[in-house]
């Protein structure tokens, strides 16, 4: 059964060959790896080809710039495979990802989509933390649902069947940088299963480009527009337009938005806070996570204080405690 795996590339050039090689290594063989560049400026594109001429499994293709949304739909249009399997161009593979997710896969043929547990490695690859999904049950997807909470997955540890995600009109590049999650919850509405893996899978990798604090504070205000569009279709109402939801969001209450500021910036200095962390840049670790505290004290310290457990008593371990 030949697999297909996607990599959508955007100036990644300084971790491409490590994060192709984990592709290359995996103890299930019969893929192919389909990287579609998305109009870098580096060196990238040329690695990609370069790499792909030592392996007749990988497949580059390139484009103008537009987007990581319409790179992944590019990608997963090119991919053979129903099942197709998500890859960061930073990312690592476990060597065992494929044939464990794929196993996971058989065993739950009702699935839509499957990601798996990650850990965090800097940019040297250094292990830092790890994530706390807890969606390991088609119950606790529903409570979720019902309860009008956003699904999140780690994106490049998802493994996703074509032709439903294509039905579903595949993800949109005006979420961006959301679109995963908008993506997730639009077919969960819809009725298809998803769940998370509990096997850590995957390396994801922390570094300066990754985790821009100019790009944390359009995340949070697409995240608000994501769940406003989610509120409103489980209305049977339109979405709004982004433009719409702005304007929309500007004549809401005063305490309110100060509100929605606190909360996004809290977890803007927190993610802050684990990029410096990852660059060993530990003073300016220490003053935003101090912002992050002052800002939201009690979401923030328990973050921090099970980030801590988990390096503490890490042991090799698949389970993240």
């Amino acid at each position: 059964m030949t697999l297909s795996v996607v990599m959508p590339l955007y100036n990644a050039e300084a971790f491409l060959h490590d994060a192709i090689a984990s592709v290359l290594r995996q103890t299930w063989t019969d893929f192919e790896l389909i990287v579609v560049d998305d109009g870098s400026t580096d060196g990238s594109l040329a690695l990609a080809e370069s790499l792909a001429q030592t392996d007749g499994r990988v497949k580059v293709f390139s484009q103008r710039n537009v987007g990581t949304a319409s790179t992944l739909n590019r990608a997963i249009e090119l991919a053979s495979s129903e099942w197709v399997f998500l890859m960061h161009s930073d990312d690592i593979m476990h060597a065992n990802r494929l044939e464990r997710q794929l196993a996971f896969l058989h065993d739950h043929p009702e699935l839509a989509v499957a990601s798996s547990l990650v850990r965090h490695i800097d940019k040297s690859g250094r292990v830092i933390g790890h994530d706390n999904s807890f969606l390991f049950t088609h119950k606790e997807i529903e409570t979720r649902i019902r309860h009008n909470k956003l699904i999140g997955f780690n994106h490049p540890a998802v493994a996703l069947r074509k032709s439903i995600v294509q039905s579903a009109g595949g993800y949109r590049q005006e979420f961006w940088p959301a679109e995963d999650i908008d993506l997730w919850n639009r077919l969960a509405e819809q009725g298809h299963k998803i769940l998370v893996q509990p096997e850590i899978l995957l390396d994801y990798r922390i570094h300066d480009g990754s985790a821009s604090i100019s790009r944390a504070r359009l995340t949070r205000i697409k995240m608000r527009w994501l769940k406003d569009s989610m509120l409103r279709r489980r209305r049977d109402e339109p979405e709004l337009t982004w433009e719409q939801f702005l304007a929309f969001n500007r004549k809401s209450p005063f305490l309110k938005r100060i509100n929605e500021d606190r909360v996004d910036f809290a977890q803007i200095f927190y993610k802050a806070a684990v990029g410096h962390f990852a660059g060993r840049r530990y003073l300016l670790t220490a003053g935003s996570a101090t912002l992050a505290i002052l800002l939201r004290p009690t979401c923030v310290l328990t973050e921090i204080i099970t980030k801590s457990k988990w390096r503490i008593n890490r042991n090799g371990n698949r389970s993240p405690l």
